[in-house]
């Protein structure tokens, strides 16, 4: 689940203010969650409308990380 900022009492308790930036209902996230279960994603961004999005960063991420070396990498020798 990766809901971004949820519109709870969560951040008020920290004393921060974000009332400027947009936040969804937790009952939106519930929501999206079910969904999401329902609908066999691994990974479930209720704010993301494109999942083609998800899918080039689950991309992204395999080819960078999918053929690590146990070796240390040149830059860093």
């Amino acid at each position: 689940m990766c809901p971004g900022v949820v519109a709870t009492e969560f951040h008020e308790r920290q004393g921060m203010d974000l009332s400027m930036m947009p936040r969804m209902s937790a009952a939106d996230v519930v929501t999206a969650s079910l969904r999401g279960l329902e609908l066999g994603e691994t990974v479930c961004a209720p704010g993301v409308e494109n999942g083609g999005l998800l899918d080039a960063v689950f991309q992204a991420d395999l080819a960078a990380f999918g053929a690590q070396s146990p070796e240390l990498a040149t830059r860093y020798r």
